[in-house]
């Protein structure tokens, strides 16, 4: 027994040594764990609010470079439009013009097969071919006039002839040309069509004669030199047409020139502002993604900690007392060895080996008082066992067997216990039967001390259960009250910035609005000005006249005949009129000159309330830019204070959960014990009291 002593002190010792080495360990790992969760939340708190901050920036600079690509797309689409638009009706100009030109030249070519004879050789069908392609040529030249007016001045002599209607014509034929090319003439037929009279015209060109022999370049030349209205008619249409085309041509040229110069520029603006856009997204897209993962990252930090600190403090607990327990543990096993030695020295002792060896000698008279001492042990435990206080106990044991589990010795009930011992007292030795009680009674003594301290953690976790939820639901609650106010702000801001910007444009657009109007009302002063001082000039001029007659005698200097005629002119009288007349001049260039001065300093006053409205304009687009800028900034400190609150309140959310979780444990582990313990301490004390009197019955107490 000694040996087995000795041998359970020293597995107490390595058992020791273990259990601290692995609290220290523990202990040491969990607060190096703790504090580089702290330096990690740290850092990661730190770049949410750098990130969040950025957000809100770089969102806004997206969105204003995908409306200015947008802008500047539709530019561009306009642009192609309208010179789509140029291009196709230059073509179908070109194509009227060129008809036209070709048209002309043909009639001149016929006319000059005739080499200045008289017209009345052409026969009808020619004749009247010759007078569509006038009147058609007549009409373009009167459409092209009205769409190019600063031209109208430029109208040749023979034109103007034909307005003014001063030709005659050398014989009908003529005539009739002449009126088919001025649009005011007599009618051309509508029953001869354009595209036949090109026809006809275009196949007598070709026909075989002294004109084919010629150069078109010759003959075109020798119109020049005909006296017959009809070829100068023809002649100058013929140039002007040409020049038409010449001109509408490099129009044409310098439109597509232009317009090619500013689709390109357009075009490598909207690929830049793209290539830029996508940066920006995908910067911003890895920004939200990194934001992301760092909220998720300091969720799982903050969820680490809370585990972490709580296996800290649960270990702080289990290893707190673990000295105390070692040194009493120790202490009791070198008592109980130093007893167990002394007790075996002493039975080992010559004398008192021969005071056993008699003892044996008696012990089978005795053998009829042990019987009777038995049964009136096993009476005494059976009596006890019937007692009522003993009900809760077999129910938790009960309780504790339901899934087949042992419920046989200590851990069975204790009326289990009693009517085991009952049996035991009846079959086995005294002896036995003693050491037996007395492990029962130590174990029973040990349930209780346990019991205690059990509802002691019961009370004490409880208690700070308790105190942890309250704490918890505090922060929520003022978590949830920081989230709804950080909401609210963000609404006031977006609401706040929206207004300022459409007060920003409602300026800008006033302004502009003031410079077109400040811009009208100096035109209009610019040209009363001009009005009022050409009066004056006016004025001035024949004030001074008048004066320069009425008042410096210049009209007075008669000269006398030096014979009297027999009539003569009566004495010469200055007009009556001429006072007010030069009165009224005055009192007229006064007026003007009131006018504008009046006038000049209208002008003055609007243009320094025009600078006014400019500079206080000016003013309030810069203060609410600043207040946007300040607000936007604000918004983006709102987001990710938003964002931290609500991952403090996600986190406080779970710890409530994790602390309802632990309560429900609690009570599921304790609740039995705490509403029945003084019930079990009483029942596990008359439970001791009955096997310490049934053993005393076992060791001959009457």
């Amino acid at each position: 027994m000694k040996s087995e002593l000795e041998a359970e002190a020293a597995k107490d010792a390595e058992l020791y040594d273990k259990m601290v080495c692995w609290c220290e360990t523990n202990e040491k790992e969990k607060k190096k764990a703790i504090a580089d969760a702290e330096a990690k939340i740290a850092d990661l708190m730190a770049e949410i609010e750098s990130r969040s901050a950025g957000f809100g920036k770089v969102a806004t600079e997206i969105e204003a470079l995908k409306d200015q690509i947008a802008k500047d797309s539709a530019a561009l689409k306009k642009a192609t439009a309208i010179r789509e638009k140029a291009a196709a009706e230059f073509s179908e100009e070109e194509k009227d013009l060129v008809q036209t030109v070709t048209n002309l030249r043909n009639a001149i070519a016929v006319l000059a097969k005739h080499n200045g004879g008289s017209l009345l050789q052409l026969d009808a069908p020619l004749v009247s071919g010759l007078r569509v392609l006038l009147r058609n040529a007549a009409l373009k030249r009167e459409e092209w006039l009205a769409a190019h007016p600063d031209s109208k001045g430029q109208q040749q002599p023979a034109f103007l002839s034909l307005r003014g209607g001063a030709h005659r014509a050398a014989d009908q034929v003529e005539s009739a040309l002449l009126s088919a090319a001025d649009v005011n003439g007599a009618p051309v037929s509508d029953n001869y069509p354009l595209e036949f009279a090109e026809r006809v015209v275009a196949e007598r060109v070709k026909a075989p004669g002294a004109f084919l022999q010629q150069p078109r370049d010759a003959d075109y030349k020798s119109y020049s030199s005909r006296s017959s209205e009809i070829y100068g008619v023809m002649t100058q249409m013929l140039e002007e047409f040409e020049a038409s085309l010449s001109e509408a041509q490099k129009d044409e040229i310098k439109g597509a020139a232009d317009y090619e110069a500013l689709a390109g520029a357009k075009k490598e603006q909207i690929a830049v502002a793209k290539e830029k856009l996508d940066d920006m997204e995908g910067e911003h897209a890895a920004n939200i993604k990194a934001l992301s993962d760092a909220k998720e990252d300091i969720k799982l930090t903050r969820d680490q900690k809370s585990a972490d600190t709580e296996f800290l403090r649960n270990l702080k607990v289990t290893c707190g007392d673990l000295d105390t327990q070692w040194e009493r543990r120790s202490a009791t096993r070198a008592s109980e060895i130093v007893a167990v030695g002394e007790t075996i020295a002493i039975l080992t002792e010559d004398d008192n080996r021969e005071a056993l060896a008699k003892t044996s000698l008696m012990q089978t008279d005795s053998s009829s008082s042990a019987m009777a001492r038995r049964k009136q042990a096993a009476e005494a435990l059976r009596r006890a066992a019937q007692a009522p206080e003993f009900e809760a106990d077999d129910l938790l044991a009960a309780w504790h067997g339901r899934k087949g589990a042992s419920s046989v010795g200590v851990a069975a009930g204790p009326r289990a216990r009693l009517s085991a011992l009952a049996m035991t007292v009846q079959l086995d030795s005294f002896t036995k039967v003693k050491a037996m009680m007395d492990e029962m009674v130590a174990q029973l003594k040990k349930q209780q001390q346990e019991e205690v301290e059990f509802k002691a953690y019961c009370t004490k976790e409880l208690n700070e259960n308790e105190k942890a939820v309250y704490a918890k639901n505090q922060e929520k609650n003022e978590l949830e009250a920081q989230i709804e106010k950080l909401e609210a702000l963000l609404e006031t801001l977006a609401k706040e910035i929206k207004e300022a910007k459409a007060q920003i444009a409602e300026t800008q657009v006033e302004v502009k609005k003031a410079s077109q109007a400040r811009e009208e009302e100096n035109a209009a002063f610019q040209s009363t000005v001009a009005d009022q001082r050409a009066t004056q000039t006016i004025l001035k001029k024949a004030l001074t006249r008048l004066e320069d007659y009425y008042v410096k005698g210049k009209g007075k200097k008669l000269v006398l005949a030096q014979q009297e005629p027999p009539v003569k002119f009566t004495a010469y009288k200055d007009h009556a009129g001429a006072s007010p007349v030069m009165g009224l001049i005055e009192q007229i260039m006064e007026d003007s000159k009131k006018v504008e001065s009046e006038a000049t300093a209208s002008e003055t006053q609007a243009q320094a309330d025009y600078e006014s409205f400019v500079k206080d304009s000016t003013a309030l687009i810069k203060q609410l830019d600043e207040a946007v800028g300040a607000k936007t900034k604000a918004s983006a400190t709102a987001e990710s204070e938003l964002a931290e609150s609500k991952g403090d309140h996600e986190a406080a959310v779970g710890e409530l959960e994790s602390l309802a979780a632990y309560e429900a444990d609690l009570h599921g582990e304790c609740d039995f014990v705490l509403k029945n313990f003084d019930i079990r301490q009483s029942a596990r004390l008359q439970e001791i009291e009955s096997i310490q009197a049934a053993k005393a019955i076992l060791s001959g107490a009457s």
